[in-house]
C-alpha cells in the first residue's frame, strides 16, 4: 500500500518534467524568434529603415475587423494596392510607430501600438492598433488588425 503514493509521486514528477520540457521546445524557440522578428521590424519602422510589411508572405491574408467599408480580408496585392498605397498617398510623411507592447501566445505574435504621421492637410494622424500575426517558417501568413476605423476612414476620405 505504501508504494502507490510513491508511484503517484513519480508519475506527477514525470508529468511536471515533461510539461517543463514543452515550454522550452523547438516551437517555443521558434515563437521567440518570430516575436524578435516583429520587434526588429517595428524598431526599423520607427527608425525609417523598414517596416513590418517586409515580414508578409506572398500568400498572406490581412483581415481588418469591423463593419467599415475597409473591413474585410485581403490578399497581399489587394491589401497593398487598396489599403496601404492609398493611405500612404494621403500622408505628408511616413506613418511611424511611437510606442508598442509585444506579446507571444501559442504561436501568435501580438503587437499593440500607437502610430502617427502628418497628413497632406497638415493635421496629425494618430491611431492605436493591435495586430495579430500568425507565422509559417519565419513569414507572416495571417494578420488580424484592430484599429480606430473612424480615424482611418477620415484619412482615406481625403482628396
Amino acid at each position: 500500500m505504501m508504494k502507490i503514493p510513491h508511484v503517484l509521486a513519480a508519475i506527477l514528477l514525470f508529468a511536471t518534467a515533461a510539461a517543463a520540457q514543452q515550454t522550452s521546445s523547438p516551437d517555443a524557440d521558434c515563437d521567440q524568434r518570430n516575436k524578435a522578428l516583429v520587434e526588429r521590424s517595428f524598431q526599423d519602422w520607427r527608425d525609417g529603415k523598414g517596416s513590418p510589411f517586409t515580414l508578409l508572405s506572398e500568400d498572406m491574408r490581412w483581415t481588418i475587423t469591423g463593419s467599415s467599408p475597409f473591413a474585410g480580408t485581403y490578399a497581399r496585392d489587394a491589401f497593398v494596392n487598396d489599403i496601404v498605397a492609398p493611405f500612404n498617398q494621403k500622408m505628408a510623411a511616413p506613418l511611424k510607430p511611437t510606442r508598442w507592447e509585444l506579446y507571444e501566445d501559442g504561436g501568435m505574435v501580438i503587437i499593440h501600438f500607437d502610430a502617427e504621421a502628418p497628413m497632406i492637410t497638415g493635421a496629425q494622424y494618430r491611431n492605436s492598433y493591435a495586430w495579430f500575426f500568425a507565422f509559417h517558417e519565419g513569414q507572416v501568413t495571417e494578420v488580424t488588425a484592430f484599429l480606430d476605423m473612424s480615424a482611418f476612414e477620415a484619412v482615406m476620405a481625403l482628396q
